[in-house]
């Protein structure tokens, strides 16, 4: 027995010294890495960030000026498209100006498959960015294969529907699937999925196992919803009593509604429907960018606990990040609990939205065709 425990205790005394031996050459090698790609981030001078509109966007993003003063960072904002058409622009031309992209994953993921951004993990060296066990579910998450368009945001979506509170009950609506019911036949708004800047829901519930196609067939092919395009005017005709609910509706435009105290309130899908939104919280480091390492420090620096605290506090946004503090989230229903089976609507498996807009489009042929043999 005592020459087991002597064996054992050997056994772990060379263990440990063989880790440590491999850990202190791994150690140096980031801190010379760190230091000597910083200190050419510093000779380069400058970054250029291309990323989203928004004052909370910019001062989350520009939150680096800070951390980083000899490295002058030039921000300029704008939507996807308009970063698009920038691009390619300056790529036909033969120029190569942006540094970094911070964008939505629809135009992000389109940019990233054309071979406009370099493999992400190459860059990442500092440890805290390195360890993905501090990221939701463990591990760093990607919107294209090729891993260069880096999933940061990851806000739980699970709205049903916007509802008069001087007219509904809480808890009234439980499920997607009770929109279903045919006493709301007549009496729903939404957006069409198929918009620019809804797909991501509506992508959210196409490929949620348990709603799906079929639910979409049914929705917008038997309840008679009516679509409509401004955002404030469906929140006004439900706060009114023209319609009794806007499915889908926009957390953030309803919080603005209540805070000029209309009537309204949410009914929440249970976690088996929600999905995780990426938002604007996609990261890249653009290819043949002009300041390759300036451009690296900045995508350590956004991805670090201090730059996801300075887009979650800005942004009010949920990063996918799991080792910082929540309560600074205004809208608590928004933050991923760990171990929450939500899809990640902006993974690469869920980028083709064309059968979601081809059921859309035959579903409301069918709607408008029942409605003709009503008159």
């Amino acid at each position: 027995m005592v020459n087991r425990l002597r064996f054992l205790l050997i056994f772990c005394t060379v263990l440990s010294l063989l880790l440590l031996s491999v850990y202190k050459p791994v150690q140096a090698d980031w801190k010379a890495d760190w230091k000597k790609t910083l200190a050419a981030a510093r000779k380069e001078g400058s970054v250029r960030v291309y990323g989203p509109p928004g004052n909370q966007y910019i001062d989350a993003i520009e939150t680096f000026k800070k951390v980083y003063p000899k490295i002058k960072m030039v921000y300029v904002p704008g939507s996807g498209s308009q970063h698009a058409n920038r691009l390619g622009a300056e790529r036909r031309a033969g120029k190569f100006i942006a540094d970094n992209y911070i964008g939505g994953a629809g135009t992000g993921g389109i940019l990233a498959l054309k071979g406009y951004f370099d493999p992400l993990p190459p860059l990442l060296i500092l440890p805290e960015v390195t360890d993905q066990s501090v990221w939701f579910r463990k591990q760093h998450h990607f919107a294209v294969p090729q891993k260069s368009l880096f999933l940061m945001e990851g806000t739980v979506t699970s709205t049903i529907a916007l509802y008069n509170t001087k007219k509904h009950k809480p808890g009234m609506l439980k499920t997607f699937k009770d929109l279903l019911n045919p006493k709301w036949r007549g009496k729903m708004v939404s957006d069409d999925p198929t918009a620019r800047g809804r797909l991501a829901t509506w992508k959210g519930i196409y490929y949620n196992k348990n709603l799906g196609p079929k639910f979409i067939q049914r929705l917008y092919g038997e309840q008679e919803v009516t679509i409509a395009r401004d955002i404030n005017q469906m929140i006004n005709w439900v706060a009114r009593g023209r319609y009794e609910l806007y499915i889908a509706a926009r957390g953030t435009e309803v919080a603005t509604a209540k805070k000029q105290g209309l009537p309204v309130e949410i009914y929440r899908a249970p976690t088996s429907e929600a999905y995780l939104s990426g938002g604007w919280g996609q990261l890249a480091v653009v290819n043949r960018a002009p300041h390759p390492n300036a451009a690296a420090v900045f995508a350590n620096w956004m991805i670090s606990k201090e730059g996801q605290i300075a887009w979650q506090k800005n942004a009010d946004r949920n990063s996918m990040r799991m080792d910082i503090p929540k309560d600074m989230i205004t809208d608590q229903f928004t933050v991923a609990k760990p171990g929450g089976k939500y899809m990640i609507s902006n993974l690469y498996q869920y980028r083709d939205v064309s059968g979601l807009k081809k059921l859309v489009a035959k579903a409301r042929a069918d709607a408008a065709k029942a409605a003709k043999k009503r008159k």
